[in-house]
């Protein structure tokens, strides 16, 4: 695999300090990752061999969060007592050791909560059940489960790449008894004079930043009038965030809330999903979302509810790295009516809903969502997480799709069959997240039992949904 960079802030943004801070709420609870199934039982020493490297590659795997001083965002440190059993383990499915027992398994895991005072990753290599297989037995897995302040979905493929191989059994050199020396300052003093140099060196990059803007205003009248109109669209970008649509607007179905998760998993064909979205006149992503719209109203009809609108969510990548780990992306809010005749209807209104969302966000600052983030995080934990629930329970559900490789690619001695990712589901009714892998979309559909109350119907919905796009015959609507 390809070199990464690797040098992380010590600091947490805005964005990831307030997933760090929302993580009391377990509604909120910020894992991500993804379900590898494999053709094979991993080797695990293997595996664990490859973590133990990756870890000394990428520090942060390292790193535990610790609280600042006053208005500083908390800060990464390197864990003196890191033991990497404490992050990787292994288990045996018990029998038949089926999808449905490793789904459960998964759910599971993500639903345990993090120990905070541990770098925030774990993975799970799950070896098959013993004795003769069957055809519906799983040969291996692995379950790979961080927070979502280490890093976005896009920084953990590239994380992945530290333990993914081009081949079944390649040659590898791994220095076990290397060590990371932790450099954590046990003086109280120049740590919190740390945080104070780090606010006042992020003021005064803001002071610059506006002193600069300000110089050019005397040769630009209307540049004047343009700034302006930017911060104003700004804040209201940030309270646009913050701000509740109200559960009365979306499904009556799903406005129950828990923190117990289920996983549901299910495939889509990338060239039909390809091909209808180019004669539907659209792209691959707002062939996914629209099918998820779609599934929404097919689960609907199906229970005997109707839905006037649905709310949910897809997410912008702002990367301009190409660093493992991290965040850059915004989450955006959008609507569509629950009532379409016709999938050729849902296609264009998900689209066109969309394309008038991404003019809006290109349109605003990309620092938005850290300006809400930087105003969220003033708040006492009690009102940011009353905030923090209104605004979710005002969202169906969110979506996120993701590239992943489109050859065969291997980890612990096993070739990766399906690649299914898991996003947060952060107080919606459920996340739906895809990614491609040789030929295939698959998808997470990671959910709120307590809201999706049979996500067996909903997952069939999906599926029935995402196949009547593929079936789509229109050229142009």
């Amino acid at each position: 695999m390809s070199e990464r960079q690797i040098h992380l802030s010590s600091y947490m943004t805005e964005t990831e300090a307030l997933m760090w801070a929302a993580e009391s709420d377990p509604w909120f609870s910020s894992g991500m990752g993804s379900l590898f199934l494999l053709d094979d039982a991993p080797d695990f020493e293997r595996f664990l061999a490859s973590m133990l490297d990756a870890s000394l590659t990428l520090t942060r795997l390292r790193e535990r969060v610790e609280a600042s001083f006053g208005l500083a965002p908390p800060r990464w440190v390197i864990d003196d007592e890191f033991d990497i059993t404490d992050h990787v383990r292994h288990v045996q499915l018990p029998k038949p050791g089926g999808i449905d027992q490793l789904l459960e398994l998964t759910a599971q895991v993500f639903q345990d909560p993090f120990d905070t005072s541990r770098p925030l990753w774990e993975f799970v290599a799950v070896a098959g059940p013993g004795g003769r297989k069957t055809k519906t037995s799983i040969s291996g897995a692995i379950i790979m489960k961080l927070h979502h302040s280490v890093s976005d979905g896009i920084g953990a493929l590239r994380l992945a790449e530290m333990y993914l191989d081009f081949e079944r059994n390649p040659q590898v050199e791994i220095d076990s008894t290397s060590t990371i020396v932790p450099v954590n300052d046990p003086d109280t003093t120049r740590g919190v004079r740390a945080d104070i140099e780090h606010v006042a060196k992020r003021q005064v990059a803001l002071a610059r930043k506006a002193a600069a803007e300000v110089s050019l205003w005397g040769a630009d009248s209307e540049r004047v009038k343009d700034v302006v109109s930017k911060t104003g669209d700004m804040a209201k970008a940030a309270a646009g965030q913050l701000r509740s649509g109200g559960p009365q607007t979306g499904s009556s179905e799903w406005r129950n809330r828990s923190r117990q998760r289920h996983l549901e998993v299910f495939d889509v064909s990338l060239d039909e999903l390809k091909a209808a979205s180019k004669r539907l006149g659209g792209s691959v992503n707002d062939a996914f979302v629209a099918g998820s719209v779609l599934g929404a109203q097919r689960y609907h009809e199906a229970v005997g509810v109707q839905v006037p609108q649905f709310n949910l969510s897809f997410v912008v990548s702002t990367r301009s790295d190409d660093a493992a780990g991290g965040n850059a992306f915004t989450p955006v809010p959008f609507h569509v009516r629950g009532d379409y005749g016709s999938v050729e209807e849902v296609f264009v209104a998900t689209r066109d809903a969309i394309a008038d969302k991404l003019e809006e966000v290109q349109a605003s600052s990309p620092d938005a969502l850290n300006v809400m983030a930087g105003v969220a995080s003033l708040l006492p934990g009690s009102v940011l997480s009353k905030a923090g629930r209104a605004r979710a329970q005002s969202l169906d559900w969110a979506t996120s799709n993701l590239r992943g490789a489109p050859i065969p690619i291997f980890t612990a001695g096993a070739q990766i069959t399906h690649m299914y990712p898991i996003g947060p589901v952060a107080g919606t009714a459920f996340n739906l997240t895809a990614m491609s892998y040789c030929g295939n979309l698959h998808v997470g559909c990671f959910l709120d039992p307590k809201s999706v109350t049979r996500p067996g119907l909903l997952r069939s919905s999906m599926q029935q949904a995402y196949a009547d796009i593929c079936a789509t015959d229109v050229f142009g609507v």
